[in-house]
């Protein structure tokens, strides 16, 4: 028993990483714009918690309620003010998919980030190809990221947005 408490510690330590080292101090909040539909502009991605060390990007009109960011070496980090790295994805789970959920995870995230003109753009590596904002299953809208390559159908309810970053 005695071998399974440093092993359990250690395994805990590798989960969690080392936290997103910050290349400054700029910390911002991520807001929509240019959706079609008015009620999707103007919100801001905060993490909603679905599981251990897992959670949706999903957005509220509230900014207090909004998550912090940060991005170092093209990677997107959340402030959730603990000692994880919670790190943005885009969560390829269903293959062939033209539109994938946008995760915030303890997993420290995936490289390929950039902010151009205020607005952050998605990883090159995904085959990104812009924000989707979606009315879901969190009782609140959630961010989607949708797929290059795909002629998307995308639902009345939902609408394409930018991610401005707001300093």
């Amino acid at each position: 028993m005695k071998f399974f408490a440093p092993l359990a510690l250690l395994a805990a330590t590798a989960l969690a990483g080392p936290l997103g080292v910050r290349s400054s101090t700029s910390e911002f909040k991520l807001k929509t714009h240019g959706a079609t539909i008015d009620s999707l502009n103007d919100l801001y991605v905060y993490s909603y918690h679905t599981g251990a060390g897992l959670s949706d990007a999903v957005l509220s009109n509230t900014s207090s309620e909004a998550t912090s960011f940060w991005i170092t070496n093209g990677t997107v980090y959340a402030d959730l003010e603990d000692s994880y790295s919670w790190g943005l994805s885009i969560n390829g789970d269903t293959d062939e998919a033209s539109w994938e959920p946008v995760v915030i995870d303890a997993d420290g995230g995936e490289s390929g980030y950039s902010i151009s003109h205020g607005k952050l753009i998605g990883s090159a590596e995904e085959e990104f190809d812009g924000w989707l904002v979606c009315p879901w299953y969190h009782n609140a809208p959630q961010l989607f990221a949708l797929v290059s390559g795909f002629n998307a159908n995308i639902p009345s309810s939902c609408s394409k947005v930018t991610l401005e970053a707001v300093y």
